[in-house]
């Protein structure tokens, strides 16, 4: 009797060693999501600061994010909502409230070149902060989707600044504060007294911006060395110009790159403008 209580003690200890041995096969450790192998929130908030960094540094593309980098809460909403976007994406508690990537980019004019900017400025960051080849590939595959959301292609400074009714407003703005700039207002007097003359002035500037940023007008005013001549403006006088006009682009919310891209043609017309 005690042998076979012995041997069947033996029997349910294997057995239950093989149910064991069984259960332990058949269970699937769940694979950690992309969001915990990347580090969770606190890594990927270092990943985000870093790449801000690297796109303000990038000649490339840095004209898209002036004007948050200029302005401390709007550039505090751009880092969280990046942080809210990575974090949901990789499948984190965050949760992203901002613009989807089409309305957000619409009339941005990126071209694949800038896309292209951003994610070597992303691929940067991640590596500053070793993050492993698979997931550095898998964070990029996920960017690289929103492609086609953000890209428009090539577009003129023209139709980003919104053509010739915005432009025609902004030189109103301009004429009206190179009016009131008395750094620079008697080079006009003689315009700012003749309606007509004024008229001229106005139209040929519109003209002017028109065809240099892209449109369909046509300058058909004096070159700018013939215009100025004997007036002997100094870089002061230009400088005074140019801070006019950016008021006024300003003040129309002219995004930072058309912007910088319009007063880079103002300045190469410097050395025809100063000095005559």
């Amino acid at each position: 009797m005690k042998k076979t209580m012995q041997l069947w003690g033996a029997f349910l200890m294997a057995g239950i060693l093989v149910f064991t041995s069984c259960k332990k096969d058949e269970e699937v450790v769940a694979p950690k999501s992309l969001y915990e192998r990347l580090g969770g929130n606190a890594a990927i908030s270092a990943v985000i600061d870093q790449f801000i960094a690297n796109v303000a540094a990038d000649a490339r593309i840095n004209a898209f994010f002036a004007d948050a980098a200029a302005d401390p809460a709007r550039l505090t909403r751009l880092r969280n909502n990046l942080i809210n976007q990575v974090g949901m994406a990789t499948g984190g508690m965050e949760k992203y409230t901002g613009l989807d990537m089409k309305t957000a980019h619409k009339g941005m004019g990126i071209e694949e070149v800038h896309f292209n900017a951003l994610v070597e400025d992303l691929s940067l960051s991640l590596d500053k902060f070793k993050v492993p080849s698979t997931e550095k590939t898998e964070l990029l595959t996920a960017l690289a989707a929103l492609k086609g959301d953000i890209v428009e292609g090539s577009t003129s400074v023209y139709t980003r600044l919104g053509g010739n009714a915005a432009i025609t407003l902004v030189i109103d703005d301009f004429i009206g504060k190179v009016a009131a700039d008395a750094r620079i207002n008697s080079f006009f007097a003689a315009a700012a007294a003749d309606p007509a003359r004024l008229n001229r002035l106005k139209m040929n500037l519109v003209n002017q911006v028109g065809q240099a940023s892209g449109g369909p007008e046509k300058y058909t005013g004096k070159d700018m060395k013939t215009a100025h001549k004997g007036m002997n403006l100094t870089d002061a006088h230009f400088n005074a110009l140019v801070e006019d006009l950016t008021a006024s682009l300003v003040k129309f919310k002219v995004e930072s790159r058309t912007k910088i891209q319009l007063l880079t043609v103002l300045a190469s017309l410097r050395g025809d403008i100063v000095g005559q």
